[in-house]
């Protein structure tokens, strides 16, 4: 089993970038093109983010049934 800070981590950013994503819309809709620009870098970064939680998420799950799988006879 993952981290569970690790996995609320990851569902705070999912979290944050719904919120950044409606921001976006919004500011493409009122015609905004510096504001969507800096929610467009907010919202890689976020994704960059996520995408190395996944991971840290997945290697320690994989870690964890690596160490705990039963031994070939």
């Amino acid at each position: 089993m993952a981290d569970p800070r690790l996995e609320d981590h990851a569902v705070g950013v999912e979290l944050q970038l719904t919120e950044l994503n409606e921001e976006l819309e919004r500011a493409r809709v009122q015609g905004r093109p510096e504001r969507m620009r800096e929610l467009e870098v907010e919202i890689a970064a976020l994704q960059d983010d996520l995408a190395a939680t996944a991971e840290r998420i997945v290697t320690e799950t994989w870690h964890e049934a690596e160490v705990h799988a039963p031994h070939p006879i």
